[in-house]
């Protein structure tokens, strides 16, 4: 089904060995947690991914589903000295993410410049 469709590209970052930008498009939810899970053990275990920022700018929508994926490939990196850092969430994954209290847990920023930035700290 294309509603339940979410695109996930990925780039090395420039001077930055071991991260990686995942750009996801469309909503994240049960239909496709698991794929966004296995893209980022792939990475991990195929270009020795160990820092993620991942460009929420067009993430139209989240579920609890995607929220799990989300903190799971967080506690993963974190496992192996890494970092997860989110990027440009809209106003309504924002709350999603706030309500259930996951902003807490994860890094959140309002640019991807700003977390990119934070790689360098």
């Amino acid at each position: 089904m294309q509603e339940d469709s979410i695109q996930i590209t990925s780039s090395p970052i420039a001077d930055q060995p071991g991260c990686f930008l995942l750009t996801l498009e469309g909503d994240l939810d049960s239909s496709n947690a698991q794929d966004i899970i296995k893209y980022v053990q792939n990475l991990t275990t195929q270009n020795g991914l160990v820092h993620l920022v991942a460009d929420f700018s067009k993430l139209r929508y989240i579920n609890s589903t995607g929220l799990g994926a989300i903190l799971r490939i967080s506690k993963m990196l974190l496992s192996k000295s890494g970092s997860f850092k989110i990027a440009s969430p809209n106003e309504s994954v924002f709350e999603i993410i706030e309500i259930v209290g996951a902003n807490k847990l994860l890094n959140v920023y309002q640019t991807k410049e700003e977390a990119l930035e934070s790689l360098k700290n």
